[in-house]
Order: structure tokens, then C-alpha cells, then sequence
């Protein structure tokens, strides 16, 4: 028995170390197949993920077009577009309103045509309407766009026809011309609701912050051709009615390009009394209401002098063409204005560029008084301004123009930082609601008001000697030179701008400082 153990003893030991020894062998074996295996799959796994960007790269939707998926670069062009076709009305009545002033009409006169404007400045009174209100099966935005799009086409083929009656050499009939208007741009401004939300789907969620860069765009491409391109091409025979009939076909056609366009289906949580409820819970804020009082007064020290010296120039005898070579020269400017200031209104306090540049374009204001008080007699001279003359108005209106965009850049990024974006566009409404608001009344206000202190004198075209009155109809008819106004009430107002800034500053520094440094939960609509 004891050699039989002593026997066994070994076997056992020995099959123990054999099991040990087989064992790394199996592992690595193990091993080996694993990693053979996994290097067998390399090369399809690689060959699978090159087909499949190389189909990507196939797909219509995934190419690039500058820089742009397929689809988003359709997007843009329609956005720039509608946004350039809601510019052109704008254009044309700032152009009628120059031809009004060549055929001698009042500031009076001139403020009633500036009300044609005002439906931009209420549209917040209907845009729950058009957000909430459409056809299913046409789309929640094409329901609105399209008919829009044909009903100013046609307006506008029909003040073409019209244009004759409503301005002639005998007299205007301004408050037809401002009543056409007004409808235009109430059309206008319902399109702007609609291509406004529309943007938001109709861009992918990476690239929707193009849809302000087509605004932006749009809208000042859109009045630069209509007004800045009608007064260059009327230099050279082009009358107004061929050139509004012109851009009537344009609205018709563009109607085609949104029925091509596709619609996301948008499930509206909404409904109209709703909306409306949203956008009162918005005005009833106190940070709302503040920066309202703010944005209402904001324009009381800039009135004049942007409402009224293009019209007294002209009065002067500044040719408009040369209005529109000014101001094509200033459009790269205008352009380029959004990146130029980007270091001050990109911040966290937009508002601290207002404050601190307010009263300097108070006196920007004031220097457009000599630009009107040196005026040269440009019919003396063969038609042509002197190129020092030339020069100053172009400083003067660019650096006007630099300080104008800077504030509107400035308000608008601080809209965007404040704005609840829970609350989807209706908040953005608003609030420009208001601030064009501000800009209108006060325009139509300085036009009345000076038009109610101002006299109209006869003033010889070719002295600018004054040789009577022209207070009455027989005295206009009676008169041998050109009917305008005196320029007392303008020069007082002008002169005025920069201790009207500094008053409107001092009364409001505080409120801004306020608006600045609010919490966001100030801005929020409390369920």
C-alpha cells in the first residue's frame, strides 16, 4: 500500500502540471483566434464606413452647397427672397415720398404719407392670428405667404396703372397714396409674422441663425434697389409706374417658389385666445414695461434731423440722384456694421454702448443744420454739387449712419439675450413692435408739428431770395419761383438734438443700468 502512494503520488502531481502548462497554451490559442477574428473584421468594418459616407456624399440632401447642406442652401435663397421683396415696398415709398417733396408737398402732407408705414410697428395685434390660424393640408406658413405674395403683386400692378392720378405736376392726392400704402404694408407685415416662424423649421437647428442674417440682408438689398436703384434709373427716364409694375410680376412669380417649397408639418399647441394671452402675460412684465417707456421715448433727439434734412436738401435743390449715389455708397458700410461692432454689442451689457455714444450722435444731429445752411445752388452751378460740399455730406451721413446701426445693433442684441425662448417668437415681436413703434410716432410727429409752425414762403430757383408767401392757394399760383418752407422751426430742433440726448439720458441712465444687470427670471413668464 505504501508503494502503490508512493506510486500515485507522482501521477497526480504530474497531471497537475500538465494542466498547468496547458493552460497559458489554451489562452494564447484563445487569444490568437479572438484577435484573428477581429482582424479579419478590420477591413469590411472599414470598407462599410467608407460606403456609407460615400453614399451620405451621394444623397441630394447631404451636399454642400456653399458650405451649406442642399437643403439649407434652398432655404437661404428663399429667405433672402421673401426678405428682399418685403424691402422693396419700403424703397418705393421712400421713393414716392421724395417725388412728393419735388412736386412741392407739405410736412403736413408728408405726415400723412408716413403713416402708410405704421402696420410694421402693430403687427403684434395680429400675429397670434397668423401663428395660430391655417390650412393642415396646405402648410401653417404657406397658408399665409402665398395668397400674400399675389395679393401685393396685384396691388402694386394696380397703383402702376393708377400712379398718374394719385401724383402729377397739378397736385397729389396724398391720402390715397398713403391709404395704398398702408394696405401694402399691412400684407407686408403679415408675410414678415409667417416667414419669421417659418425660418425656424424651415432651417436645420445648426444653421437657423442664418435666418436674421436674411433679414438683415434681405430687407436693406430689398430698399436699396427699390429706392437707391429707382432714383439712378429715373435719372435716365425711367418712371415710377413701369418700375413698381416691374416688381408687381416679381411678387406674382415669387408666389411659385413657396408652392415649390415644402413644409414641415408643425403641430400648433395654441390656439388664438391663447396666443393672445401669451403675448399680454409678455407686455405685463415690469422689465417689459421699463425697457418699453426706454424704447419709445428713444427717438425724441434724432426725429429732426433724420426726418426732415433729406427733405430740406432736396428743397435746397440737391439733386435726388445724387441722394442715391450717396447712399449706394454707404451700403458696404451698412453691411459691414453687424461685425464692425460686434466687440461692443456681443457682450453681456449691449446697452453700455448706448449710454456711452448717446449724446455724441445728438451732436452728429446737430452738424446736418450747416450741411442745410451751405447747401449750394446746384442749378447755378450746371447741376453738379462741389466735391468739398460732396464729400461732407458723404462724412457726415456715414458717420451718422455708423452711430444709427450701432444703437440698432445694440437693441437688438440685448432683445435676443433677454427674449424667453420658451415663448418661441412672440417675444422677439414684441419687442420690436415696440421699437419701431418708437421710431413712427415720433416721425410723424416732428412732420406735423414743424408743418403746423412752419410758413410757406416763394422762393426765387435762382437767388433763393424770398419773394412772398404762399399761404394760400392763389399765392402757391401766383408765385414765380418754388413754394417751400421756412427753415426756422427745422434749425431750432436740429440744434437742439444733443441737449434733447443728454436730458433723454440723464432721465434714463438709471432704467438702463436696471435692464442691464436684471436677472433672467425677470424677463420670465411666470406660470
Amino acid at each position: 500500500a505504501a508503494r502503490m502512494s508512493v506510486r500515485k503520488t507522482p501521477s497526480r502531481s504530474n497531471s497537475r502540471a500538465s494542466r498547468r502548462s496547458s493552460t497559458p497554451r489554451a489562452a494564447a490559442t484563445k487569444s490568437d483566434s479572438v484577435a484573428s477574428r477581429r482582424a479579419a473584421k478590420t477591413p469590411s468594418r472599414a470598407k462599410a464606413t467608407k460606403a456609407t459616407k460615400k453614399a451620405a456624399a451621394n444623397r441630394p440632401d447631404e451636399r454642400l452647397v456653399f458650405g451649406l447642406p442642399r437643403s439649407d442652401a434652398r432655404a437661404v435663397a428663399l429667405l433672402l427672397l421673401l426678405y428682399t421683396l418685403q424691402g422693396v415696398p419700403m424703397g418705393l415709398s421712400a421713393s414716392v415720398s421724395f417725388i412728393l417733396q419735388e412736386r412741392g408737398a407739405t410736412y403736413g402732407e408728408q405726415g400723412v404719407f408716413s403713416l402708410a408705414s405704421w402696420p410694421f410697428s402693430l403687427k403684434v395685434l395680429w400675429a397670434p392670428i397668423v401663428d395660430a390660424t391655417y390650412f393642415k393640408s396646405v402648410g401653417q406658413r404657406r397658408t399665409w405667404v402665398m395668397p400674400l405674395q399675389i395679393v401685393v403683386g396685384f396691388t402694386l400692378l394696380a397703383l402702376s396703372s393708377a400712379l398718374g392720378g394719385l401724383i402729377s405736376e397739378s397736385g397729389s392726392d396724398v391720402r390715397a397714396l398713403a391709404g395704398t400704402f398702408f394696405w401694402i404694408y399691412i400684407l407686408l407685415a403679415s408675410q414678415d409674422i409667417a416667414v419669421d416662424g417659418w425660418a425656424l423649421t424651415m432651417l436645420s437647428a445648426k444653421n437657423v441663425g442664418l435666418a436674421s442674417t436674411c433679414n438683415a440682408i434681405g430687407q436693406m438689398a430689398g430698399f436699396f434697389i427699390s429706392f437707391t436703384g429707382f432714383l439712378v434709373l429715373n435719372s435716365y427716364g425711367l418712371d415710377l409706374g413701369t418700375f413698381i409694375s416691374f416688381w408687381g410680376y416679381v411678387f406674382l412669380a415669387s408666389s411659385f417658389f413657396v408652392y415649390m417649397t415644402k413644409e414641415k408639418a408643425c403641430v400648433q399647441d395654441l390656439s388664438v385666445k391663447e396666443a393672445y394671452a401669451q403675448a399680454v402675460s409678455i407686455l405685463k412684465l415690469p422689465a417689459v414695461l421699463k425697457l418699453s417707456a426706454v424704447l419709445l421715448t428713444r427717438f425724441i433727439a434724432f426725429s429732426a434731423s433724420e426726418t426732415l434734412t433729406t427733405l430740406k436738401l432736396l428743397e435746397k435743390g440737391v439733386p435726388k440722384s445724387h441722394m442715391a449715389t450717396i447712399s449706394a455708397m454707404l451700403t458696404p458700410l451698412n453691411l459691414a456694421m453687424p461685425m464692425l461692432t460686434r466687440k461692443w454689442t456681443a457682450g453681456p451689457r449691449p446697452l453700455d454702448t448706448i449710454t456711452k455714444t448717446w449724446v455724441m450722435r445728438g451732436g452728429v444731429c446737430a452738424c446736418a443744420a450747416a450741411l442745410v445752411l451751405f447747401a449750394p445752388d446746384v442749378k447755378s452751378m450746371g447741376g453738379s454739387l462741389p466735391y468739398a460740399y460732396y464729400a461732407c455730406l458723404f462724412m457726415w451721413l456715414a458717420v451718422y449712419s455708423a452711430f444709427s446701426n450701432t444703437h440698432f445693433i445694440s437693441f437688438m442684441a440685448f432683445y435676443n439675450r433677454v427674449s424667453d425662448a420658451d415663448l418661441g417668437g412672440t417675444y422677439m415681436t414684441i419687442l420690436n413692435t415696440v421699437s419701431n413703434l418708437g421710431a413712427k410716432w415720433m416721425e410723424s410727429v416732428t412732420l406735423f408739428s414743424v408743418d403746423a409752425v412752419s410758413s410757406k414762403i416763394c422762393v426765387s430757383e435762382q437767388t433763393r431770395e424770398v419773394m412772398g408767401s404762399c399761404a394760400t392757394d392763389a399765392l402757391k399760383a401766383a408765385c414765380k419761383g418754388k413754394c417751400t418752407s421756412n427753415d426756422a422751426p427745422y434749425y431750432f430742433l436740429v440744434l437742439l438734438s444733443p441737449i434733447l440726448a443728454f436730458a433723454w439720458l440723464k432721465c434714463t441712465r438709471k432704467t438702463i443700468d436696471w435692464l442691464s444687470m436684471a436677472d433672467k427670471s425677470a424677463w420670465r413668464v411666470r406660470a
